[in-house]
């Protein structure tokens, strides 16, 4: 072959490797294991966890509340209240844009906040003072209440879930029994549907057109900042599964650590571990006010005279350093954190309430219980000693988180498949005052959340703490709330524990917060 061939060849090579694409660069990705992956995305929808914490990439909020409780706007850029309080208008920040690039608009957060409020407690309390909300123009909502009403800004900055979530209008317009078929919003972060296997991985890639705010990030209030190109939420089955693949690299990011494994995060593991959230969460105790023996309310006061608070707080964090015995319905070391009204531990007088109502104990009592939450599942291990000591006989129908939260649903008898009680856990800012704590809501099916308790009492002190005139007032209405609620025990709360999360040592930026938030995380 000549020379001038050879050189004639290797020029079109060159020519060619010059003419195609460059190698696309490899993304930089944030892999991610929560406690349990949800597989409802729907945020109005339910109050999981890890569908909440995917809210607050995908979505935003009008207000957002910082570290001591005080809501700041977020996609509110200016508000107005009139003098007497009752009208407030809203004007959005300017060049907020919907993942599918149109504008964000005023009727859109109109019809996400009737939707919200659709399925929150605090949303339903909102809704009852309002006389009207509606879209001044496309860049403002102006919301008219009844009479004043404190807890407005409150209520649409509320950090736990159902979250007050944003979405577009035509999504929002979704009744709120019904999930949304769209997972659309305007936050740093959006959902990659091509790439979703529900129950085993959720995928979002940073979203261009998202205009974080520029005061630093404090809880879920100020600057959102996608610094990684995707997040990867994945579904594994167990805490040492999870702890392991941690510790090789193959995730970035625990949500909870069981006390029990952390000795395996020490200075060799490439990760460190550490509690992110300082009120913790809330172990709760729910049992079915719909169906007997529950249904009577001395047999409640039997269980709630009954449990050992210690015997919870000594399991439910894998390490009792991480627990309390904490009895407050509105947490520990919160604004509203109280003592009034809790029974006192007496098994002998429970018996005795047992015997002078007659209850049945020959029929199995069905407790919903979630084997692959470990702080869930060892509530459960108590409260089956608890009730077997009292001469009950259980029926522990295992089942993993995502069966639970469909399964808890169920007001039908137990023979229909419905079941007598069951335990959660939840953020303890969300258990924080009478309007945000779903679990006192007493309007029965299907107003109320799972267990469905009635009291119209409840709801008449519900009612006058958010009409209340202070502060102090709010405070002394609470305490008789949570009296309220142990004598017809709505719910009872178990312990206050705190659950350290995990991260591979080389990100940075992981931020302090009641929920997992995973924006503004980067690599050093």
């Amino acid at each position: 072959m000549s020379n001038r061939r050879v050189w004639a060849g290797l020029v079109l090579m060159a020519g060619a490797l010059l003419a195609a694409p460059a190698p696309a660069q490899p993304q930089s990705v944030l892999r991610v294991a929560p406690e349990t992956l949800s597989r409802i995305l729907d945020p109005h929808f339910t109050t999981s966890f890890t569908t909440r914490d995917l809210g607050y990439l995908i979505y935003d909020t009008l207000f957002a509340v910082d570290d001591k409780f005080e809501p700041k706007p977020q996609m509110v850029g200016s508000y107005t209240v009139s003098p007497d309080k009752l009208t407030y208008v809203f004007v959005l920040r300017p060049g907020l844009t919907w993942h599918d690039g149109q504008p964000v608009t005023a009727a859109d957060c109109v019809a996400s906040i009737r939707r919200w409020a659709s399925r929150d407690s605090m949303g339903q309390m909102l809704s009852r003072f309002i006389a009207s909300l509606e879209a001044a123009d496309a860049g403002t909502i102006k919301l008219v209440l009844k009479e004043p009403y404190g807890m407005v800004l409150d209520s649409l900055a509320k950090v736990g879930a159902p979250v007050p979530f944003m979405m577009p209008e035509r999504i929002a317009k979704t009744p709120g029994n019904e999930q949304v078929r769209e997972i659309v919003g305007s936050g740093p972060y959006k959902f990659r549907a091509d790439l979703h296997e529900p129950g085993v991985k959720i995928v979002l890639e940073k979203f261009a057109g998202y205009r974080p705010r520029s005061e630093p990030a404090d809880w879920a209030s100020g600057g959102k900042i996608a610094k990684l190109d995707r997040v990867e939420m994945l579904g594994m089955p167990d805490a040492q599964t999870q702890v392991s693949a941690l510790i090789r690299g193959e995730v970035d990011y625990l949500e909870r650590v069981p006390a029990d494994l952390l000795p395996l995060i020490d200075a060799k593991s490439g990760a460190k571990a550490e509690v992110v959230s300082r009120f913790g969460f809330q172990a709760i105790m729910r049992m079915n006010h719909l169906q007997p023996p529950f249904d009577n309310i001395k047999v409640r006061q039997a269980i709630a005279r009954a449990i050992d608070r210690s015997m919870y707080a000594a399991v439910v964090a894998g390490d009792p350093r991480f627990a309390t015995d904490c009895a407050a319905m509105f947490g520990c070391g919160m604004p509203y954190g109280s003592t009034t009204g809790i029974p006192s531990r007496d098994v002998v007088a429970a018996k005795a309430m047992l015997k002078e109502v007659g209850v049945d104990t020959s029929k199995p009592l069905v407790m919903l219980h979630v084997a692959n939450a470990p702080g869930i599942a060892a509530l459960g291990n108590v409260t089956r000693q608890v009730l077997v000591d009292l001469g009950f006989q259980v029926d522990m129908q295992a089942m993993d988180f995502q069966t639970f939260a469909t399964r808890r649903l169920n007001t039908k008898s137990v023979a229909e498949g419905g079941w007598n009680i069951a335990h959660t856990t939840n953020s303890v800012p969300d258990q924080g005052n009478p309007l945000s704590n779903p679990f006192l809501v007493a309007l029965g099916a299907p107003a109320s959340a799972w267990g469905w308790p009635t009291d119209p009492r409840t709801e008449e002190l519900r009612l006058r703490f958010a009409t209340a005139a202070d502060e102090p007032a709010r405070k002394a209405v609470a305490a008789e709330i949570q009296a309220r609620a142990y004598e017809q025990v709505l719910y009872l709360p178990l312990a206050q524990f705190t659950a350290p999360s995990a991260w591979r040592d080389n990100l940075q930026g992981v931020l302090k917060s009641p929920v997992m938030l995973l924006y503004n995380i980067d690599r050093k």
